[in-house]
């Protein structure tokens, strides 16, 4: 067995050789096979890939076990280790696309997002601290709560900077009731007051009357110095003398809604601390009692009750279901995707008002090995998007918000409209689903920016469907 393929930690481990030797192994007998014109080889070369996919587990499965076999306090893994349980790459047996780029995807982080991100290996890592009850690591492919929610935070002070500049800017010079300095002043304090009552937040449903008296007139604050801030710049867009563009005008809005888009999810990820931090006492209660051997075999049954889901993608976009790195695409950047991500919640904020987040909090994303496009783990309140998308990033994403809308639309606030929908009417349970996926990405991609892409009935129920409304 070649040396370069070997990971170092564990070259004196037989099992992970044996398995590395193995897929070795299998992996030049593939390719003799698939570069062979008889008929017959090809096919001998499609089921001998199947085997060199399936050792993809049976190797991650010995490195965890090498790993846990001395129960270390945390599970770490070096780059080489990460490149292989992330994106099913190993140097020497596994195909690369050309622009596969291992040290700038392993540098690529997610930044500060309502959404936590985590990689296969993190998860694989945060498994093991709640069954062992240590903290949870950092995670390699984005920020720890503390830090996204710090970072959101000087994020929602530059964009209210911003928009306290430009209402100034744009009303300073006019004969307004209220100077824009106050109007600007009482909307900064009273932010945080009005997201909460607004959300109906559990510290204010369970206030005492006084704390929510308090709240509630912050949040009446906020409300009339934005309606009074709306005012002036109609008013101004108005002026006979010198009116305010539209453009200027809808701009200005903008930045406005962002710092309530903002603080929203700043909450959301607040609330997140609490419910994240019970999901793994609960963990934790349930295998306090076992010993240091069950606990190695209870990481294990939860990875494998994770391979299930981590399928779904593969079958969705009808391709290659192996978690090996392919030699047709480059994996997408995390800091890309989270990127993408943002952008896309921003325009379906009402995804975090269903009862399942309420419950569970916002679910986390999953970054796994292998194509195909997003999907929602409804066992683990998780979206999970393969390394090497089908199609787009864009249309991975929407598949698994979609995929997560559709899943955890208890009231069917979606459903009921979707399925009266004339061509929807005859479908059955799965069909249906997978005709939302895909409308919702047209919905998300097209017709949120304009376009008119969808049949008439179908953009009416997404109107209805979509309608802004108040979080219950």
């Amino acid at each position: 067995m070649s040396e370069r393929i070997v990971f170092p930690r564990w070259k004196d481990e037989p099992e992970v050789g044996q398995k590395l030797a193995e897929m070795e192994r299998t992996a030049e007998r593939h390719a003799r096979l698939a570069s062979s014109d008889k008929p017959e080889d090809k096919s001998e070369a499609r089921k001998t890939w199947k085997k060199l996919s399936d050792g993809y587990w049976d190797l991650l499965f010995a490195i965890l076990d090498a790993q846990t076999a001395s129960f270390p306090e945390h599970l770490t893994f070096d780059e080489t280790e990460r490149l292989f349980i992330d994106f099913g790459f190993l140097e020497g047996i596994t195909p690369v696309h050309k622009d596969f780029d291992a040290a700038r995807i392993l540098a690529s982080r997610a930044g500060a997002d309502v959404f936590p991100y985590l990689a296969f290996s993190d998860y694989i890592a945060e498994c093991w601290a709640a069954i062992t009850g240590k903290p949870c690591p950092a995670p390699v492919a984005g920020l720890s709560a503390e830090e996204r929610i710090q970072e959101m935070e000087s994020r929602l002070e530059a964009l209210q900077a911003r928009r306290d500049e430009e209402l100034s800017r744009i009303l300073g010079a006019r004969s307004t009731p209220t100077p824009p300095e106050k109007l600007a002043e009482e909307m900064d304090q009273n932010l945080f007051s009005a997201v909460r009552v607004a959300m109906r937040v559990k510290e204010f449903r369970e206030a005492k009357d006084e704390v929510k008296q308090k709240l509630s007139q912050e949040r009446f604050r906020y409300v009339e110095a934005e309606r009074a801030m709306s005012l002036q710049i109609s008013s101004a867009c108005k002026d006979s003398e010198d009116p305010l563009g539209l453009p200027e005008s809808e701009s200005f809005m903008e930045v406005h809604d962002s710092t309530k888009r903002m603080a929203r999810k700043i909450v959301y990820a607040r609330m997140d601390l609490e419910k994240t931090a019970r999901r793994l006492q609960r963990i934790t209660s349930g295998c306090v009692e076992f010993s240091d051997l069950m606990k190695r075999r209870e990481l294990k049954n939860m990875v494998m009750k994770k391979r299930e889901y981590i399928a779904v993608p593969a079958k969705t976009a009808r391709c290659d279901a192996s978690l090996l790195c392919p030699s047709d695409a480059a994996p997408t950047l995390w800091a890309n995707t989270a990127s993408l991500m943002d952008a896309m919640c921003d325009q379906d904020m009402d995804m975090f008002a269903v009862p399942r987040v309420r419950m569970y909090g916002v679910p986390r994303i999953i970054l796994i090995p292998g194509q195909g496009l997003g999907t929602y783990d409804w066992l683990d309140h998780s979206l999970l998007l393969p390394a090497f998308p089908s199609v787009s990033a864009e249309k991975s994403l929407s598949y698994a918000l979609g995929t997560f809308r559709w899943d955890s639309d208890e009231d069917r606030h979606l459903k009921n409209p979707y399925e009266h929908i004339r061509e929807n009417r005859s479908k059955s349970i799965l069909d249906m689903a997978a005709s939302f996926y895909k409308d919702y990405f047209l919905w998300m991609t097209k017709e949120k920016k304009g376009y008119r892409i969808l049949p008439r009935e179908t953009h009416k129920a997404f109107l209805q469907m979509f309608a802004t409304r108040e979080e219950e």
